[in-house]
């Protein structure tokens, strides 16, 4: 049957695009601007999608006089551009043409669409160009200008939905994850209830969403929806539905389930080269191989994917989000002395890297430090997903001390927000002593049937306390990169040849090595020599 729906509605989909282009094209020909901007009114999105060559010649053909005068069919020009590696900067003249003219006085009477379009299409360009800040403002005035539409206004905007859905993601890479969902949500709610509904993306990315953020009952919920609603099974498989699948995989992991994670990652169909949520992806496709107890090949993939979007991954943004990521590899692999220089070096400030820090601290026996990272941690609103991994490492440090009245209530804490929010993944991320006192600790105040109700098991070893180097130790490894000479090291770093000669005693001992060789080998096979770009 859903092979059958697939079919029906790519035959629909196929007329609907011809014929948004023929309508394009017969008003250029007619030199009637205003029948050319009826046109990409209603064929918006089967004019980008369908025939995004096609619909740039025929709007090259438009008079740049002309253009200034009609902002919409502008902005899409601007759009069609955009998808020009080498003509980015010509897309950017057009994308100011278009706002320029949708707010300059003689278009005071531009129709309400029209704006809404313009300013979620401008949302988008900012987002494309990789400047996501510049698109909360167009964003937020687009949503505005969509909940005030007419009954009649709604009608001509078929694709109202896919409207919401390009202003709330614009929304979410600019990091208002919570005005984000709120427009997903308004664009679900606008979607029709017969096949093939376009506000798929507004469902997908809430899912997702929810199960980022540690809400799997939500996410749950959602996943069943689009199993199960008025969509098809391209576009559960397509970009729209990208985080659909990523939100499948993550409950499988919840469960550590790889298999299954690995079936919905395998299920996507998209260029890993081009799609915009490359970054969720490689996280949960390295999320899957730790927990398939693989990683190392999953540390191997994160880098790839950097690699492969050199540009995009050298943002402070993508640089922390995969950092977390390739920090908890490297405990995994026994290396936290690497994790702690990833962290430090490519993680922003927040509660994600105090939570970061703690686990290094954690795996490395330090017990007040990784508290005093978490009481930081918890000072402002967490996700779900935050508070259970700062509540889990909270107990597992607490459980390594005297008990006190504290530990018990950490405890029941973590054991009740465990069994609500149905994440697991909180414990299997702490080292493998550690899971099994807590798991003890829970069974006793009466939540041990949070580590039951699936195969649970440590993803980290248990790691060596004091193998951390500490600032003064990595300084005096990256002089070892040029000199051997304990003076010269000594007067770089403006100490004594003794503090010199004590620190590189203190080096070799924790890397494993006796010479100057070695050492270097060794730490930049654990990436502890990688400055900050």
């Amino acid at each position: 049957m859903g092979d059958e729906m697939d079919g029906d509605a790519t035959s629909e989909r196929s007329s609907v695009d011809r014929a948004a282009l023929e309508g394009l094209a017969d008003a250029i020909d007619a030199r009637d601007w205003d029948a050319a901007t009826a046109a990409v009114r209603t064929g918006w999105f089967q004019l980008l999608s369908a025939h995004g060559e096609a619909t740039r010649l025929l709007l090259e053909r438009i008079p740049a006089s002309e253009l200034r005068g009609h902002p919409l069919l502008a902005m899409l020009l601007g759009i069609a551009y955009n998808g020009l590696g080498f003509h980015r900067v010509r897309a950017l003249r057009y994308f100011v043409t278009a706002v320029r003219s949708a707010r300059a006085p003689r278009n005071a009477a531009v129709s309400p669409v029209d704006r809404a379009l313009i300013r979620s299409a401008e949302a988008s360009a900012y987002r494309l160009i990789g400047r996501p800040g510049l698109a909360v403002g167009p964003a937020t005035a687009a949503v505005a200008t969509l909940d005030r539409l007419s009954d009649d206004d709604r009608q001509q905007l078929t694709e109202l939905p896919r409207i919401y859905s390009q202003v709330g993601v614009s929304l979410y890479y600019a990091g208002q994850v919570e005005q984000a969902m709120e427009t997903f949500s308004k664009g679900l709610a606008a979607s029709p209830t017969t096949a093939p509904s376009p506000g798929f993306s507004n469902l997908a990315m809430l899912a997702g969403i929810h199960a980022f953020q540690g809400d799997l009952p939500e996410a749950r919920a959602h996943v069943e929806y689009a199993r199960t609603g008025p969509w098809t099974d391209r576009q559960r498989r397509t970009y729209i539905g990208t985080f659909y699948r990523l939100a499948e995989a993550m409950l499988a992991l919840e469960r550590m389930d790889a298999d299954t994670a690995r079936v919905h990652l395998g299920a996507m169909e998209h260029d890993r080269r081009t799609i915009e949520h490359w970054v969720a992806v490689a996280q949960v496709e390295a999320l899957a191989l730790l927990v398939d107890g693989k990683p190392g090949e999953a540390l191997a993939g994160l880098e790839a994917y950097a690699s492969m979007r050199a540009g995009e991954a050298r943002s402070p943004a993508v640089r922390s989000e995969l950092g977390r990521m390739r920090a908890l590899q490297q405990l995994a692999l026994g290396n936290p002395d690497a994790a702690w220089v990833i962290v430090e070096r490519d993680t922003v400030a927040g509660a994600d890297q105090h939570i970061a820090r703690a686990r290094v601290h954690v795996s490395l026996g330090r017990n007040g430090s990784a508290l005093t990272e978490l009481r930081a941690a918890v000072r402002g609103p967490l996700t779900a997903r935050q508070t259970a991994d700062a509540a889990a490492l909270e107990a597992a440090v607490l459980l390594r001390l005297a008990p006190t009245s504290r530990t018990r209530g950490v405890v029941e804490h973590l054991g009740a927000l465990l069994e609500r929010t149905e994440q697991r993944l909180a414990l299997a991320l702490l080292p493998e002593d550690d899971l099994g006192r807590v798991a003890a600790a829970l069974d006793d105040v009466g939540y041990g049937r949070v580590t039951r109700d699936v195969p649970l098991r440590s993803l980290l070893p248990v790691a060596e306390p004091g193998l951390l180097l500490t600032d003064r130790e990595l300084a005096v490894l990256g002089q070892l990169l040029t000199t051997g000479s304990v003076a010269e090291i000594a007067a770089t770093l403006v100490v004594s040849a003794n503090t010199v000669k004590s620190q590189l005693r203190s080096v070799y001992r924790k890397l494993g090595v006796n010479n100057r060789e070695d050492a270097i080998a060794v730490a930049l096979t654990r990436n502890l020599l990688v400055e900050r770009d």
